[in-house]
């Protein structure tokens, strides 16, 4: 189920995020929307893509790359 979030205004002059391809700006807000209260959600670039940027021309796999090296969000496995 989507959640409300709330966006303060420093997200949009963040030094480190801006090194991020716009999509991939977008793409962040959008996963705290569709992550559970820890901040946690399954890692399936097509299904993220399918819930955020069903419009847009975009490699959502990449735009999650580009979050986990600049350090927002990390990519994990559980159990293998």
């Amino acid at each position: 189920m989507a959640r409300a979030r709330n966006i303060k205004p420093g997200f949009f002059t963040n030094d480190s995020l801006a090194e991020c391809d716009p999509f991939a700006r977008l793409l962040f807000a959008g996963l705290w929307t569709i992550a559970d209260r820890a901040g946690r959600l399954e890692d399936r670039p097509k299904r993220i893509k399918a819930a955020l940027l069903p419009y847009d021309e975009c490699d959502v796999e990449e735009l999650l790359n580009q979050l986990c090296v600049h350090g927002f969000i990390v990519r994990y496995e559980v159990g293998g």
